[in-house]
């Protein structure tokens, strides 16, 4: 897990190939124009999904992890906490669905990190990492993110 400001995004390109695609497109786009929904990058190795929610209690909001795909996930508006943990040896709550890059995990509050993004800041999580997206942080509001999935 990486997290920083939008303007230090620029320091991992150098992750690979795909990560200085995803950068240079993630630091070039005009997001806040943005309608929600799919946006191909480079086909299914690297594509954007511009999201806008309303944050949840942690309660409803599923800790998570992927294999195929790390996530480069943009604050555009509002507020956002997230859960993170590494994967090490938890049991799945929801095996893998290849189809949609996933584990949900049932965990322990107490076993996961907190920490909250405002607009403006970024978070990497890579498939050695659990997290859990989309937690309010006194009160629901209204987010605007961007998830850049870059194939591994």
């Amino acid at each position: 897990m990486i997290t920083s400001t939008l303007s230090q995004l620029h320091w991992y390109k150098s992750i690979s190939p795909n990560f200085e695609k995803a950068i240079q497109y993630s630091l070039s786009a005009d997001f806040t124009a943005m309608e929600p929904g799919k946006y191909q990058i480079d086909g299914e190795n690297i594509f954007a999904i511009v999201n806008e929610y309303t944050t949840k209690p942690l309660s409803e909001c599923d800790p998570e992890s992927h294999q195929d795909y790390a996530d480069i996930q943009i604050i555009i508006s509002g507020t956002e906490r997230f859960g993170y943990t590494p994967l090490t040896d938890q049991p799945a709550a929801t095996p893998y669905n290849p189809e949609k890059d996933v584990t949900l995990y049932d965990l322990p509050e107490e076993t996961m990190n907190y920490i909250t993004l405002p607009a403006g800041q970024f978070i990497i999580f890579f498939p050695s990492d659990i997290h859990q997206p989309e937690i309010f942080l006194h009160q629901p509001g209204l987010v605007k993110k961007v998830v850049v999935k870059v194939g591994l």
